[in-house]
C-alpha cells in the first residue's frame, strides 16, 4: 500500500511537466507592431490568411500613409503660396487637380518583418522617400514637358482666345508641378533636370502674358451713339471692364450695330422688333465672333410697342450669355 501511495505523486510530477503552446493568432497585431522600419522610411503592415493577402494589405496601408503625407504637404504649400525663391499669385492655386496616388510602385517595398502565427499570416513592409518618390518624379517630368508646350503657345499666339486657353492651360500645369516639387521637397529629394527648364517656361509665360494684359482692352465702338447702344453699353460694363476708346495693341474691339427698332403696321396693330448685334473684332478688323439676339413685342399703339421692346431689351436673358461669350476673348488678368 505504501509504494502505491507513492506511485502516485510521481505519476503526478510527471503529468505537470510544461508543454509548448501553440501561438495565438491574437498575438500577430502586438508581434508586427514591435517592428519598425528605418527612420523616415514608409511602414505598412497587413495581416490575412495567406502570405499574399497580408503583403497585399501592408502594400495597401503603405500607399495610404505616402498620400496622407501627401495632402498635408499640399495643405502646407496652400497656406505659404511660396515655392523656393519664387512666389506665386493666389489665382495659381485655383486649379483643381489634386495630387493623389495609388503608388504605382508599391511592389518595390521590402517585406521587412514575416510572422506565421496560427492560420493567419503578418507582413511589415517598408519603403524608403527615394523608392517612393520614383512615380511622382516620373508624373512630374511628363507635366514639365506638357509645360513647355503649353507655355510656348501662350507665348507665340496671337489670337486672343487660344492665348487665354493657353495661359489657364500653363497655370494649371504649374501648379500641379510646384506641388510635386514641395512634397518632393518635403522627402528631401534632389531637383531633376527638368525642374529648371520648367520654372522658367512659367515664367517667361507669366512675364508674357503680364504685358498682354497691358495693352489687351476692351474697347466699346457703337455704330450709333442712342439710347440703345447706352442701354447695351450699361448692361455689358456692370462685369466687363471696358472704356470707350480707339481699339490699340492687342486690344478688342466691340461693335454695336443695328441702332434702332423698325415696326410694321397691319391688322390695327404695331409689331416692333429689335435686333441688337455685336462683333468681337481684332483692332484691325478681324472678325472674332458675332453675337446676336431679337426682341419683339405688338400694341395698337406704336410708342407703347416702342417702350415694350426697350423695356424687353432691357431685362432680356442673354446679356449674361454674351458677357460670358465675350470673357472668352479678354485676357485673364491677374
Amino acid at each position: 500500500m505504501r509504494l502505491l501511495a507513492l506511485a502516485i505523486p510521481l505519476c503526478l510530477g510527471c503529468a505537470a511537466t510544461p508543454v509548448k503552446q501553440a501561438e495565438s493568432p491574437a498575438e500577430t497585431p502586438v508581434l508586427l507592431a514591435s517592428s519598425e522600419c528605418p527612420g523616415g522610411e514608409f511602414r505598412g503592415s497587413g495581416i490575412g490568411g495567406t502570405e499574399s493577402e497580408a503583403l497585399n494589405l501592408a502594400r495597401s496601408e503603405l500607399a495610404k500613409q505616402v498620400n496622407s503625407s501627401i495632402k498635408v504637404t499640399a495643405k502646407h504649400t496652400l497656406t505659404h503660396k511660396g515655392f523656393g525663391e519664387k512666389e506665386y499669385a493666389s489665382s495659381d492655386y485655383e486649379s483643381k487637380t489634386l495630387i493623389e496616388s495609388d503608388l504605382s510602385n508599391a511592389q518595390d517595398a521590402r517585406i521587412e518583418h514575416k510572422k506565421q502565427s496560427g492560420n493567419k499570416v503578418g507582413i511589415v513592409v517598408c519603403m524608403s522617400r527615394s523608392d517612393a518618390a520614383k512615380g511622382f518624379i516620373e508624373r512630374q517630368r511628363l507635366v514639365a514637358d506638357s509645360l513647355e508646350l503649353a507655355s510656348n503657345t501662350a507665348l507665340k499666339t496671337g489670337h486672343p482666345k487660344r492665348k487665354n486657353e493657353a495661359w489657364r492651360k500653363t497655370q494649371t500645369l504649374w501648379n500641379e508641378f510646384a506641388k510635386i516639387q514641395s512634397l518632393l521637397d518635403g522627402w528631401g529629394i534632389a531637383k531633376t533636370s527638368f525642374y529648371e527648364p520648367a520654372s522658367e517656361a512659367y515664367s517667361q509665360a507669366r512675364g508674357d502674358y503680364k504685358e498682354y494684359c497691358q495693352t489687351s482692352k476692351l474697347h466699346w465702338k457703337p455704330e450709333r451713339e442712342n439710347e440703345y447702344s447706352s442701354i447695351a453699353f450699361s448692361m455689358l460694363s456692370k462685369n466687363l471692364k471696358m472704356e470707350k476708346s480707339v481699339c490699340q495693341g492687342s486690344g478688342i474691339s466691340l461693335f454695336y450695330k443695328y441702332a434702332e427698332p423698325e415696326c410694321s403696321h397691319k391688322f390695327g396693330i404695331y409689331n416692333c422688333f429689335y435686333k441688337p448685334s455685336l462683333s468681337v473684332l481684332s483692332c484691325d478688323g478681324t472678325e472674332y465672333l458675332l453675337l446676336e439676339n431679337i426682341i419683339e413685342n405688338s400694341h395698337q399703339k406704336q410708342e407703347l410697342a416702342l417702350e415694350k421692346v426697350k423695356d424687353t431689351f432691357k431685362a432680356a436673358d442673354f446679356w449674361g450669355k454674351w458677357e460670358s461669350e465675350i470673357g472668352e476673348w479678354m485676357p485673364k488678368c491677374e
